[in-house]
């Protein structure tokens, strides 16, 4: 599945209150996310996010676009909701607590107003051999046969992607986040006075 978040968003969605939900699903992402990463489970494949990793640049430099650059800072963010697709046995954008791919993005951003583009890649092998050296060629391969998912991987809105990636039993989960240039804006900083000493 692909969802793709533009950037500049008039209000503020900083404390996530979801409605209708029962009292788990109230968790923010952020808690969400540090308690499936500190849970571990011995599920990552840091071999297939490597290779998901290089195989994105691949498919950019072939149609002439520049590479992506790791983001380090939403590891975390990608891992936990291919943990958490693989814990609940489900495959899309919203997580097992009820929150979509905008609210995780802004739990992560205290206050954020404006976020960069965003967008968000992710994929089941099912029935897989977890040696199979081709397991991150077939994942990416059901991206590129997805026009959406083709369209994230080839974007020229992102400058940089996070790759989690886990697996267990016969089962892969892959999630990739991409994220465009900081949104740049003063808003919510105090303007500087004047020589004169009033504000502007």
């Amino acid at each position: 599945m692909v969802i793709k978040l533009n950037c500049l968003v008039v209000l503020s969605v900083c404390a996530l209150v979801v409605l209708g939900l029962p009292a788990e699903a109230r968790e923010t992402y952020r808690q969400l996310m540090s308690r499936m990463v500190a849970a571990g489970l011995n599920v990552e494949r840091p071999d297939l996010e490597s290779q998901l990793f290089q195989l994105a640049n691949q498919y950019r430099k072939s149609k002439g676009l520049r590479g992506l650059v790791l983001n380090q800072p939403l590891h975390d963010a990608s891992l936990a909701h291919a943990m958490d697709m693989m814990q609940h046995n489900f495959m899309g954008h919203v997580a097992s607590t009820g929150h979509d791919f905008d609210s995780r993005m802004r739990a992560l951003r205290d206050g954020a107003m404006n976020l960069p583009s965003l967008g968000e890649n992710a994929a089941r092998l099912s029935h897989a051999d977890l040696g199979d050296a081709n397991a991150a060629q077939k994942i990416f391969q059901q991206w590129l046969n997805s026009p959406p998912h083709r369209h994230a991987l080839a974007s020229r809105d992102y400058v940089s992607v996070a790759t989690g990636v886990v697996a267990q039993g016969e089962r892969i989960y892959a999630d990739q986040i991409f994220v465009g240039p900081e949104v740049v804006t003063d808003v919510g900083r105090a303007r500087p006075e004047q020589a004169d000493g009033s504000l502007y």
